[in-house]
């Protein structure tokens, strides 16, 4: 299309990425000032890559270019590769999802990075072939995504059980809907090779689907303000809650330290807000935070 390797279906996917963004960036601009801003950058991440993968791949490879072809496809995988891993970070930490404990998302990078170019680059240069390097690290990459993916489905049904919102049972759905999209890269690639229409298609989905959660943030958000009952709680009560929402990892410790009360203080202002929101103990605040944050300012 327009005398490039674009295909109808892939410049469809990048004008929805750029109006998506957009309305995103107006977001982001009119949060300025509030706490829920960086749920929206970490959004406009998500689909910024989307965006750049959908353009890089769809114009290369293209022998039409000044490089040759092999340059090109390192191109690609290089751009493809930060892609995937923002969209499995933007997951884990969004939907509040563990898959490897004790093993933190830089070293996950680091070792996806490594395995890239043993398996992909090396292979590559060495057999001048993308049928010998694409298989073996695709298969790697796929075999941890199905970890991480039955790993992810069986904490998302335990969490869709046991809410009764329909709100975030859809929440719950998507992230699973959304992780399906980032596994289609992989598997698609595996079985069809360079099929731009399925490949981009897949993989845009599961990033649009993740979309829905975006434009449901604020009437989650209400919805929890009305269920927990936030109206009951005192200032200073509100002023804990909304430290421990915005950092929920802080110690006891530290949050009096911030707030320049006692301990002593503070287990009593924990023990009104656990009284009045229907909250169980610090656990059940983090878990909140990681799934509506910005709550308090939306």
């Amino acid at each position: 299309m327009f005398n490039t390797e674009i295909y109808p279906s892939t410049l469809v996917y990048i004008l929805i990425c750029i109006v998506l963004i957009t309305i995103v960036s107006i977001r982001i601009w009119l949060a300025r000032k509030r706490c829920d801003r960086s749920y929206y950058i970490k959004h406009l991440g998500l689909l910024l890559f989307v965006l750049i993968y959908n353009i890089v791949g769809g114009l290369f490879p293209d022998p039409g270019f000044g490089f040759n072809l092999m340059a090109q496809n390192i191109f690609i995988w290089t751009v493809g590769l930060p892609a995937a891993f923002y969209y499995f970070a933007y997951l884990k930490n969004e939907y509040n999802l563990v898959f490897f404990k004790g093993i933190s998302l830089e070293a996950i990078g680091i070792f996806t990075l490594f395995m890239f170019i043993v398996l992909f680059i090396l292979p590559y240069i060495v057999f001048q072939s993308l049928d010998v390097s694409r298989p073996l690290f695709l298969s790697f990459f796929l075999i941890v995504l199905l970890f991480a993916l039955a790993t992810s489905a069986q904490q998302q049904y335990k969490k869709y059980k046991g809410h009764t919102s329909k709100l975030f049972k859809i929440h719950c759905i998507n992230g699973i809907l959304g992780f399906i999209g980032l596994i289609s890269l992989p598997v698609t690639i595996l079985l069809f090779g360079d099929n731009q229409l399925i490949e981009h298609t897949c993989f845009s989905l599961g990033c649009f689907i993740l979309s829905v959660d975006f434009f449901l943030y604020h009437k989650r958000n209400r919805e929890i303000k009305n269920s927990i009952c936030l109206d009951k709680l005192s200032t200073r009560e509100i002023e804990v809650f909304s430290l421990l929402l915005n950092e929920p990892h802080l110690k006891y410790a530290e949050i009096s330290q911030k707030l320049n009360i006692s301990e002593k203080t503070l287990s009593s202002h924990l023990c009104n807000i656990y009284k009045k929101t229907g909250l169980r103990n610090k656990k059940e605040i983090e878990e909140l935070s990681k799934s509506s944050p910005g709550i308090l300012a939306a």
